[in-house]
């Protein structure tokens, strides 16, 4: 698809009862009209592909519901064309009558935040409240405004193709960290022991993400939504110590969840650790919270500060809470998914001086936005030691990457690439390459495929290299054979988990890929990250061969 031939048409709400409510858009790829849908139910769902209205378009086609019917006019080459859509698809129309619907007046670049320049066709359209979809530089994105009238992705459609590399190996998985024995067989019909037993150990079933990091010399795992052996504790996030002597980790899980006192903050689903650092003697965290507010899957995100210097982390400890104290909203526009590093100041270009910084890499909207560029400088680190209670984001003294220059404006944060359909991050410095390490899953539509991609840069702000491919996720984890397959394929694959209803439903796939540790073997670089895999419900380590020219 190319961003010449891509145009939208129009879009509408489709009807609600007995089912969710639905936005419904035409998209022209050359010659073909597609229609896309998504439900209005939650704010995670994804726009899925209906079907083809015509291969035989000139221009786009314009979206109505008339009469409880969903129409489309489409112009082909001997005039306007009505189609109409049924359970069995599209199909043209008996009567060619046409009433052209009233369409509410589209958000400008200005109000969208992109540059006018990349802007391409938009449509906008009332459902319970105002949405549209626009075409940006070849990707498509869905927006909707909020409460205080300004407009937020809410999905990405397609993300488009930003240029990749194919990595000259595969990464391939090592171990299964979470759950009780690893879901994939080996040929002589074992399931082996994970790395933490987490469910005889701790009580916990199954989680997701598993962000390292690392406090007064001692090394942490922090889970997400995680389900266990206690259904009142519900989907409390976890916390796991690391012991490693280079080889397989030993991962022991606390036997109690992590617990975030504040404010508003909920701790439900999607409300998730995001990353962790140690500055001083203290142990801070990023959180996730509010899921659901103002239609995102992500409502904002917050820092909060461990209550204990050092954690106590013991399986036995049924009824001891790591508990966290809230600091301060982080934001709820460009950094609700975070990734952070600490790193001396005077590397940091537009910094300089003394002390260290905290570099944050975020997104916003859920899997459908950028990565920007924040920090906190030397003097705002040091303050965070000194505050007690909750105070505002505007207090805590965080400048972004406007493109040129640290500013104080977070709507001036500007992407570090594009396109972007991003969520999960996670960035750290490798000091064996001397270089910041960027990993990301891909979006909707992307060129990559199904795959985890990894990006290189000696600066934090880039230029970040081209996308190298390490796993396409639906070959490498769903392949065929059952002794390396870690990913549920098909409805009766024995590499499976039923833990909760939603899960269990579906087939796996593979996300938040995070950065767990590197080592200089000879020439080549050995990397190992973290991925959650869904179906099952758990995290595995991979690893990754990475030869000269690939760092």
């Amino acid at each position: 698809m190319s961003a010449e031939a891509l145009r939208l048409g129009s879009a509408v709400a489709g009807r609600g009862w007995p089912r969710p409510r639905t936005a419904e858009v035409a998209v022209r790829d050359g010659a073909r009209i597609d229609h896309f849908r998504r439900l209005s139910d939650r704010p995670d769902r994804a726009w899925t592909h209906v079907g083809v209205i015509s291969e035989a378009a000139i221009g786009p086609a314009d979206l109505a519901l008339i009469d409880g019917v969903l129409r489309a006019r489409v112009p082909e080459a001997d005039g306007a064309v009505i189609y109409e859509f049924y359970e069995t698809g599209w199909q043209r129309a008996a009567e060619q009558v046409w009433t052209a619907p009233l369409r509410p007046s589209v958000p400008t670049a200005a109000e969208l935040g992109v540059p006018a320049d990349l802007l391409g066709s938009v449509a906008a359209f009332d459902a319970d409240w105002p949405q549209a979809v626009a075409e940006i530089g070849g990707a498509v994105y869905s927006y909707q405004r909020r409460p205080d009238q300004r407009w937020q992705r809410s999905a990405c459609l397609r993300v488009g193709s930003e240029p990749v590399r194919e990595a000259s190996s595969s990464s391939v998985k090592v171990a299964q960290i979470t759950g009780e024995r690893d879901a994939t067989p080996t040929p002589w019909g074992e399931r082996t022991p994970t790395l933490s037993r987490s469910r005889s150990s701790a009580g916990i079933r199954g989680t997701d993400l598993g962000v390292r990091v690392e406090h007064c010399g001692r090394s942490f795992l922090l889970f997400g939504d995680t389900h266990w052996t206690r259904p009142w504790l519900v989907l409390r996030d976890s916390i796991a110590e690391v012991f490693s002597d280079g080889g397989l980790p030993e991962v022991r899980f606390h036997g109690s969840p992590l617990r975030v006192r504040g404010q508003g903050v909920t701790r439900g689903e999607y409300d998730v650790p995001l990353d962790a650092f140690g500055h001083g003697d203290a142990f801070y965290a990023l959180f996730s919270s509010n899921h659901g507010r103002d239609r995102q899957v992500m409502g904002r995100s917050v820092l909060a500060r461990c209550a204990t210097a050092e954690p106590v982390i013991d399986p036995a400890l049924r009824r001891r809470p790591i508990v966290f104290d809230t600091v301060a909203t982080l934001s709820d526009w460009h950094f609700i998914n975070v990734s952070v590093q600490r790193r001396p100041a005077a590397e940091v270009p537009g910094v300089g001086g003394d002390g260290e910084v905290l570099l944050i890499w975020g997104t916003g909207s859920y899997r459908s936005s950028e990565v920007r560029l924040a920090m906190l400088d030397a003097v705002a680190l040091d303050r965070l030691e000194r505050l007690r209670g909750q105070i505002s984001t505007a207090q805590l003294g965080l400048r972004y990457w406007d493109g040129d220059a640290w500013v104080g404006d977070e709507e001036s944060a500007a992407p570090l690439f594009r396109p972007g359909a991003y969520g999960e991050l996670s960035v750290r410095w490798v000091p064996a390459v001397g270089q910041y390490a960027m990993l990301l899953a891909t979006g909707p539509g992307d060129a990559a495929g199904s795959a985890i991609t990894l990006r290189w840069s000696t600066t934090p702000a880039g230029p970040w290299t081209t996308r190298l491919r390490l796993l396409d996720w639906v070959a490498e984890g769903m392949t065929p054979d059952p002794f390396t397959r870690f990913i549920k394929a098909s409805a009766d694959d024995p590499v499976a988990e039923a833990i909760f209803p939603a899960q269990a439903k579906g087939n796996g796939a593979a996300y938040a890929p995070y950065f767990f540790d590197a080592r200089r073997d000879g020439a080549d670089l050995l990397m190992r990250y973290t991925l959650s895999t869904w179906n099952p419900y758990q995290v595995v380590l991979m690893e990754h061969r990475l030869v000269p020219g690939e760092f």
